[in-house]
C-alpha cells in the first residue's frame, strides 16, 4: 500500500512538472510605429540578442512611439524601450503634455543614435518654409510619439500650431495620406534615412524643408536644450542634392527600475560589442551613430544601476 502511494505521488509530481511552462520568460521590448526607425532598430536589437543569447526570448512590440513607450515602461508593461532623451527628461519632471504626473520608474541604459526632425513635401510643392504650412494638413506622427510632441513644440514656438491641422498618423500611414492628397506635408523625428520617406520617394519625388532657420530665430533651442542642430547630408535621399539643416534629439534605451540587472548588462554588452555595433550598422544606417563614446550623450534622467556599472567600467561614469 505504501509502495502504491509512493508511486502515485511520484506520478503526480511528474505530471505537475510536465504541466509547468519551463520556457524562458518572454521579455517585451517596445519599438515604434511601422515605417519609423524605432521599430527597425528594436527588431534588429532583438535579433542580435537572440543570436548571442539563444535562451533569451525577446518580444518586440509596435507602439505609438517615444511617449507611449515611456508610459508603458513606467507602468511596467514592457521591460525595455526606445525613447527620446527630451521626452524622458520632461516626463521625469512632470512636464509632458497629457502626462502631468512625474515618471518615477524609468531609468536610462544608454544613447544609441540621433533622431532628426524631417519635414517632407512633394518636390513640386509650393511649401518652401514651415510658415507656408498655415491652413494646411500636416501628418505629425502617431499620438503619443516623440515626433508628434516635437512637432507641437516646434510649431507652438513659431506661433503656427493653431494655424495647421495636425494629423496623428504613423509614418507609413502619413506617407499614404500625402500621396492621396489628404495631407500636404509629413513631419517625422527619426534616424535618417527614414524607411517610409525612402520608399515613397522611389515613386513620388519628395523634398525636405529646412527647419533650422526659424528654430534659430526663435527661442526653440533655448527652451528645449535637449534638441541640438543637425544636418541631413546631401544624398541621404535620392534626388537630394543639397544638405538640409534641422535639429535632432538623442534616442535612448530605457528600462523599468525593476528590470533584471543581468538582462541590462547582457543588452549593453551585446549592443556595444564590436560585433553588435557592426550588426546594427548592417540593419540600418543609424547604426553608424552607435558609439560607446556617445553612450551618455543627452541623458538627463538616472541610469539603471546595471547600466551605471557598465559605463563606469568604460570610464564614462566616475
Amino acid at each position: 500500500m505504501r509502495l502504491f502511494a509512493a508511486l502515485a505521488m511520484i506520478l503526480l509530481v511528474f505530471l505537475f512538472w510536465q504541466a509547468v511552462d519551463h520556457s524562458p520568460e518572454r521579455i517585451k521590448l517596445a519599438g515604434g510605429p511601422e515605417g519609423g526607425t524605432f521599430i527597425v532598430f528594436a527588431k534588429g536589437l532583438a535579433e542580435l540578442l537572440q543570436q548571442e543569447q539563444p535562451d533569451l526570448k525577446i518580444q518586440v512590440t509596435n507602439s505609438g512611439g517615444s511617449v507611449a513607450n515611456l508610459v508603458a515602461v513606467e507602468k511596467g508593461k514592457v521591460a525595455i524601450a526606445l525613447a527620446y532623451a527630451g521626452d524622458a527628461y520632461l516626463g521625469s519632471q512632470g512636464l509632458l503634455n497629457k502626462h502631468p504626473a512625474k515618471f518615477k520608474n524609468i531609468q536610462a541604459l544608454g544613447r544609441v543614435y540621433g533622431s532628426t526632425a524631417q519635414l517632407v513635401v512633394f518636390k513640386e510643392s509650393l511649401i518652401k518654409t514651415p510658415e507656408d504650412l498655415a491652413n494646411r494638413r500636416v501628418a505629425i506622427g502617431s499620438s503619443g510619439s516623440g515626433a508628434a510632441h516635437s512637432a507641437e513644440r516646434y510649431f507652438r514656438i513659431l506661433g503656427l500650431w493653431e494655424e495647421i491641422t495636425p494629423l496623428y498618423l504613423g509614418y507609413d500611414l502619413a506617407m499614404e495620406e500625402l500621396i492621396r492628397g489628404r495631407a500636404q506635408a509629413v513631419w517625422q523625428l527619426v534616424g535618417a534615412p527614414s524607411a517610409s520617406i525612402v520608399n515613397t520617394n522611389r515613386r513620388y519625388p519628395l523634398r525636405l524643408v529646412d527647419l533650422s532657420e526659424l528654430a534659430e530665430q526663435s527661442d526653440f533651442l533655448l527652451k528645449y536644450p535637449f534638441y541640438s542642430r543637425a544636418l541631413i547630408p546631401a544624398g541621404t535621399y535620392a534626388g537630394q542634392t543639397q544638405p538640409i539643416e534641422s535639429f535632432q534629439d538623442n534616442t535612448l534605451l530605457v528600462a523599468n527600475v525593476d528590470a533584471d540587472p543581468q538582462l541590462i548588462d547582457t543588452v549593453l554588452k551585446s549592443l556595444f560589442s564590436p560585433q553588435g555595433m557592426q550588426r546594427m550598422r548592417e540593419i540600418h544606417p543609424v547604426g553608424k551613430d552607435l558609439d560607446p563614446q556617445k553612450g551618455l550623450q543627452g541623458i538627463q534622467i538616472p541610469l539603471h544601476p546595471a547600466a551605471e556599472q557598465f559605463w563606469r567600467e568604460r570610464g564614462l561614469v566616475h
